[in-house]
């Protein structure tokens, strides 16, 4: 039996809760770049990994940045 995955953003469309989308200032442990992304808030909350803008080094996104705020959806 296979089974199908239910990603947190695709709940609005299945009549649940919509997700957060996040907007997190980034720092790279590896060179020291800072840069903002936004990311939903369950990936942020898993430690989804993102790769650097600048040299490419992956790292867990939870451990080396900081929520500045939430991005309001354009209607």
């Amino acid at each position: 039996m296979s089974e199908e995955w239910e990603f947190p953003e695709d709940w609005e469309y299945a009549g649940g809760e919509p997700e957060k989308l996040l907007k997190v200032r980034v720092k790279c442990p590896n060179c020291g770049a800072q840069f903002e992304v936004e990311i939903g808030e369950s990936w942020y909350s898993m430690g989804f990994s993102i790769s650097c803008q600048k040299c490419g080094y992956s790292f867990p996104i939870n451990m080396y940045g900081e929520v500045i705020g939430e991005v309001k959806k354009k209607k």
